[in-house]
């Protein structure tokens, strides 16, 4: 779904640690401070911005939108991060920045157009998980179940639509269609048209060869005959036990994404030599 945009006044911005005190940091402050009321996340400071201590202190009726500088590790920090989703724009400052907009020499012409409010929010789902009862973060791109050691080769118990399906296996990605293009690629996934609202489970190492599937979003359940780790978007470890009953199902709140042109399967497009996907 595509949201109404509005005219950006108040920003606040997120870097990586990396970029913190660079040239390419300051000037990205100096664009934006001519153009914006803009507030800076610690650990980052700038005379010119005012400070916030965290991405909790961030507040749609304070800021129009978070402008997060990095790479797509820092995208997804600011997802987990925020107290209450609000349009993120992601500005490429890492590697390939798979779920970044904007490039640095992009900076100029987005200025004008958020001035002008001429762009639009694209939602995204996110993951809820629940183990025995806790509430982990969301997740915007997958939940990764897996054996923390390799001594044992752990059964995974998946239940979905009145089945159960059960092998000895490495672990389990359970994705949405943002996170098609992360570790569920790599375990051989299907891309996912990022605006669908389905979710993907990919097997990993299944001893019975088992495909990855695409399922309508429903709650999934998950245990296993020994613990396991329980992963939210690559960055953030849980432990479950033997036996422990893992609960994914849809997000309540989706994340809210700063787009300025449609670019179907544009993640995909970073992933391919060039050329291989023409407009």
């Amino acid at each position: 779904m595509v949201l109404a945009a509005k005219v950006v006044k108040n920003v606040a911005v997120v870097s990586k640690t990396s970029v913190i005190g660079t040239p390419a940091l300051n000037e990205i402050i100096d664009v934006l401070t001519a153009h914006f009321d803009v507030s800076l996340v610690a650990p980052a400071r700038h005379r010119n911005c005012k400070d916030l201590p965290s991405l909790q202190a961030v507040a749609f009726d304070k800021q129009d939108l978070v402008l997060s500088l990095g790479g797509d590790g820092t995208l997804l920090t600011v997802v987990r991060g925020l107290r209450k989703q609000m349009p993120i724009l992601g500005l490429n400052l890492g590697g390939r920045g798979v779920l970044n907009e904007l490039e640095l020499g992009d900076l100029p012409i987005a200025v004008e157009r958020l001035k002008s409010g001429d762009y639009y929010i694209e939602r995204r789902i996110r993951l809820r998980t629940k183990a025995n009862k806790k509430t982990l973060p969301d997740a915007l791109n997958e939940v990764y179940l897996a054996r923390p050691h390799h001594d044992v080769t752990p059964s995974f118990l998946l239940r979905f639509l009145d089945r159960s399906m059960s092998s000895k296996m490495d672990g389990l990605i359970i994705s949405t269609p943002t996170g098609s293009t992360g570790y569920s690629y790599s375990a051989g996934g299907p891309v996912v048209f990022e605006s669908l609202e389905v979710f993907i489970v990919a097997p990993v190492l299944p001893i019975n060869r088992i495909p990855p599937v695409v399922l309508p979003v429903q709650d999934i359940k998950v245990s296993s005959n020994s613990a396991f780790d329980v992963t939210i978007d690559g960055q953030q470890v849980f432990d479950a036990k033997e036996g422990d009953e893992i609960h994914v199902s849809l997000a309540p709140e989706p994340a809210l994404f700063v787009r300025f042109s449609p670019q179907p399967f544009k993640q995909l497009s970073k992933l391919l030599s060039e050329n291989v996907i023409q407009q």
